[in-house]
């Protein structure tokens, strides 16, 4: 049973040894990496080839042309290549080394009692800033994350779940596959939709199994997703929290969510719960 690793790539040099490494260094052995770059202008490319060069077992560079953009970069690499189970891997972060084990040992569980269902399982994260140093033990408590406040996929108007910590199987992609979206939602946000759509279930795993980096480009903006949406919050944005209700209700409805009503009410709903019980 082979665990299919995604590695979207671009402008990465900086990081991305690390990134490597840290998959090398994985206590599970029963995966293959996939990498594609997406026309990096650095050296990101000279170092995955290095890497690849000397575990050729392990790792597959993909040669076709850019997408532009990670999360086209990441489906392209997914309706590409075939496995039992699939991760996505950003460049800049670390890997514990019993991430894939616990991942799989997880959905390996959970496909005893769902045999034939959409499958996902997601962890917690540390954070850590470029040098890293920790900022954050938990990002989930430190941007209010709940994720098993989500009961059901009517409920699930927002994404929880992050790319970087996902393991899935094949009828989640499969059902991913299966539907494009409206608009350019984010890889982690489309794989989770459909495999709710379909009936599927999402796992979180409330352990930290990554490093993950932020930069001076690339702020704790889940932290902001979520605390910072007070009444006040929502009375001084109101134009904006429309445009992004409008879109995200478009990218739900695409993947098989329901009726603009069924939206309004969960929103609401989720919105007493949160600030009721967290």
């Amino acid at each position: 049973m082979q665990i299919a690793i995604l590695l979207a790539t671009y402008n990465g040099e900086q990081h991305i040894s690390c990134l490597l490494d840290s998959l090398i260094a994985q206590s599970n052995h029963l995966w293959h990496l996939y990498i594609h770059d997406d026309a990096s202008t650095d050296h990101t490319i000279h170092i995955v080839q290095r890497y690849r060069d000397h575990y050729p077992e392990l790792i597959t560079v993909l040669d076709y042309p850019p997408q532009g953009g990670a999360a086209h970069n990441f489906m392209s690499i997914l309706r590409r290549v075939n496995a039992d189970y699939y991760m996505f891997c950003d460049q800049d972060d670390i890997w514990h080394e019993d991430k894939v084990e616990h991942s799989f040992q997880q959905i390996k569980a959970i496909e005893k009692t769902h045999p034939d269902c959409p499958l996902i399982v997601h962890s917690d994260l540390r954070v850590i800033d470029r040098d890293g140093n920790t900022l954050a033990t938990s990002f989930w408590q430190k941007a209010g994350m709940h994720p098993d406040m989500f009961k059901t996929f009517s409920q699930r108007i927002t994404n929880v779940v992050t790319g970087c910590t996902m393991l899935f199987n094949q009828h989640a992609k499969e059902a991913a596959l299966r539907l494009e979206p409206y608009g350019r939602p984010l890889h982690d946000e489309w794989v989770t939709i459909r495999t709710c759509a379909e009936g599927g279930i999402v796992v979180p795993i409330f352990e930290q199994l990554i490093d993950y980096r932020q930069h001076e480009s690339n702020t704790l903006g889940a932290e902001a997703c979520y605390n910072r949406k007070t009444p006040k919050y929502y009375l001084t944005h109101l134009k904006r929290i429309w445009k992004e209700n409008c879109d995200n209700y478009q990218v739900l409805r695409s993947g098989g969510y329901g009726s603009v009503a069924t939206y309004l009410v969960n929103k609401i709903r989720n919105m007493i719960v949160y600030h009721l019980k967290y």
